[in-house]
């Protein structure tokens, strides 16, 4: 079995007036290609959390986060534990993940290579294939009140 190492990760939980999730489809140059997930990615070394989950939905959808709030860490190795090793380091990852819900953000959406398609949701009627830890993610931020989620 290969060695499981953590990988620290970031999402944001955008809603638009209707209150409904904004969620993108993962482009054939991703792991797990097809699968609906919250925008995010992996934490740069030497970054904050908040710095990386701006930065990340920068790059996947082109919008600029002005603000947000931590709403949940997640580390559950039943829901974040790569079930294939992840190539060419041949390691299976569990993602260590802080989760910020935007209060506010500028611009368009305009996505990157590493996505195919974008759509926003009710919350309570997910779109599938999604990634199997997005799920509770997702209605964690819709349920947010001020207390943060640790799963």
């Amino acid at each position: 079995m290969a060695q499981i190492i953590p990988i620290p990760a970031v999402n944001t939980a955008i809603f638009n007036e209707n209150n409904e999730i904004l969620l993108t489809r993962r482009s054939a140059q991703v792991r797990e290609p097809g699968k609906w997930c919250l925008p995010g990615g992996h934490l740069e070394v030497g970054e904050f959390w908040l710095d990386g989950a701006v930065r990340e939905t920068q790059e996947e959808i082109g919008i600029t986060v002005k603000q947000a709030i931590l709403c949940g860490l997640y580390s559950d190795p039943t829901l974040t534990v790569t079930q294939d090793p992840i190539q060419p380091e041949g390691y299976r990852g569990q993602f260590v993940v802080a989760l910020f819900k935007v209060l506010s953000f500028e611009g368009d959406i305009h996505p990157n290579h590493e996505v195919d398609d974008w759509d926003w949701f009710d919350p309570n009627n997910l779109p599938e294939p999604i990634l199997k830890s997005h799920p509770i993610r997702c209605l964690d931020a819709f349920h947010f009140n001020g207390t943060v989620f640790v799963r």
